[in-house]
C-alpha cells in the first residue's frame, strides 16, 4: 500500500472480510481516512488510504473520484466487498487496472477450523468436533465464532478429560437464533414457509412441491439456500436447519410435516408416539444427495434405530420432543429412507464413525 497499491477483499457474508479489512488498516502507517464521515474534497495532500467496508454501496459518482484519486497516486484504497453483488464501476476498475489487489476471502478447511477452534478453547479439540461444527457453520468465519461462544456458554461444548468435545446443540435461541434471523434477512410469506419445510425436512426437492420456485430463487440468490442437483434444495448453512426447525410452532410443524408426507417426503407426524408402519419401505420420491449425520443427529437416530419412543429420547438426551422429532426427520432425508424401521439398516449401511453404545430410557412413556 505504500507504492500505492491497495487491497480490494471479497467473499461471503460472514466470512471475515470486515474483520481482515480492520485488521489491514491498522498496521497501515500514517494517515488513514474511513468512509464515514468521508469528504473525497477533504483529503490532504499527502497519499493517503482510505478504507472502506460494503463498497458496494458507494455511489457510482464516489466510486469514479476514488478510481481517479488511485490513478493519479493520491490514495491506496482499502475496501471489503460482498461477493455475487453489483460493485460501482470506478471499483472495480481497481484491481483491473492493477491499482489494487483482488483478494477472495474463503470459507475455513478443516486445518483452520481447528486452529481457530484451539486459540479460542485453549486447548485440543476432538475431532469430530471440529467436524461438526464446520459442517454446521460451512466454515463461515461468522456461524462459527457464534456457534462456539453459544455452544461454550449452554455446555455442550465442553472439556473431557483434557480435550473439548461437541455433542450437539441442545438449545438453539438467544444470540444464535438472532444472528440466523439477521442472515436470513426479511422474508415473504412464501419464502417464511419455505425455509420452515426446508428447516424440517433437511433437503427439499420442489418438484414434488410446486409453488416454490421463485422464492426458492430469492433465498438461492442471497446465499440462505444451495442447490445440490435438479431441484433439490436445502439451508447453504446446516446450522440454520437446527435454528429454523426449533422456532417453528409445534402446530405449524405438525401441518408442514402433513405437506411433506403427502409430497413423498417424509413421515406423517405421529399423533402420541412413533408407530411403525406395516407398508414396505420405499426410497424417497426425490431423494437428494445425503450429506452427513451431525453427532446429535446420529445419536438420536440410534437411540430410535434402538426402539426408544421420541419422549423416551428426550428425556434420555434432555431435549425437546419436538427437537428430537426434526433431528429425525434431518436423519430420514440424509440416510434416504422414510421410517425408523430402517433406521438400524440405514446407520449400518452408512459407515459412521464409531456410534455412541446405545443407552436405556430413564422410564416407561406414557
Amino acid at each position: 500500500m505504500a507504492a500505492g497499491c491497495g487491497v480490494v477483499l471479497t467473499g461471503e457474508r460472514g466470512a471475515g472480510r470486515s474483520r481482515l479489512l480492520s485488521v489491514a488498516l491498522g498496521h497501515v502507517d500514517g494517515s488513514q481516512v474511513w468512509l464515514a464521515p468521508f469528504d473525497l474534497d477533504g483529503l490532504p495532500d499527502e497519499h493517503v488510504v482510505v478504507g472502506i467496508d460494503d463498497a458496494e454501496t458507494l455511489t457510482s459518482e464516489c466510486a469514479a473520484r476514488l478510481h481517479h484519486l488511485a490513478t493519479a497516486g493520491r490514495v491506496s484504497v482499502v475496501a471489503a466487498v460482498h461477493e455475487g453483488v453489483w460493485v460501482p464501476e470506478g471499483i472495480s476498475r481497481l484491481w483491473l487496472d492493477g491499482l489494487a489487489e483482488r483478494v477472495e476471502v474463503r470459507p475455513f478447511g478443516h486445518e483452520q477450523i481447528a486452529e481457530v477452534l484451539r486459540a479460542r478453547l485453549g486447548g485440543e479439540v476432538d475431532t469430530e468436533a471440529v467436524r461438526d461444527l464446520g459442517m454446521l457453520t460451512a466454515g463461515n468465519a461468522m456461524l462459527l465464532r457464534e456457534l462456539t461462544e453459544h455452544a461454550v456458554a449452554e455446555g455442550s461444548l465442553r472439556r473431557e478429560g483434557g480435550t473439548w468435545r461437541f455433542h450437539g446443540l441442545f438449545c438453539a435461541d438467544g444470540r444464535i437464533a438472532d444472528v440466523v434471523r439477521v442472515r436470513l434477512g426479511r422474508l415473504t410469506g412464501a419464502e417464511a414457509e419455505l425455509i420452515d419445510l426446508v428447516a424440517l425436512a433437511g433437503t427439499l426437492c420442489l418438484d414434488t412441491l410446486p409453488g416454490f420456485e421463485e422464492a426458492a430463487e430469492a433465498l438461492n440468490r442471497r446465499g440462505v439456500l444451495t442447490v445440490t442437483s435438479g431441484l433439490h434444495v436445502r439451508f447453504a448453512f446446516p446450522l440454520f436447519d437446527e435454528v429454523v426447525a426449533a422456532a417453528v410452532p409445534e402446530l405449524t410443524a405438525r401441518r408442514l410435516h402433513a405437506k411433506l408426507a403427502v409430497a413423498g417426503q417424509a413421515e406423517p407426524p405421529p399423533p402420541v408416539r412413533t408407530l411403525r408402519p406395516v407398508r414396505e419401505s420405499r426410497p424417497l420420491t426425490c431423494a437428494a444427495e445425503p450429506y452427513a449425520l451431525t453427532t446429535r443427529e446420529r445419536e438420536v437416530a440410534t437411540h430410535a434405530a434402538n426402539d426408544l419412543t421420541s419422549k423416551e429420547i428426550a428425556e434420555l438426551l434432555v431435549l425437546s420432543v419436538r427437537t428430537v422429532e426434526n433431528h429425525l426427520q434431518r436423519a430420514y432425508h440424509k440416510l434416504g429412507i422414510t421410517r425408523r424401521a430402517d433406521l438400524g439398516a440405514a446407520l449400518a449401511g452408512a459407515a459412521p464413525p464409531a456410534a455412541a453404545v446405545p443407552r436405556q430410557p430413564r422410564g416407561t412413556a406414557s
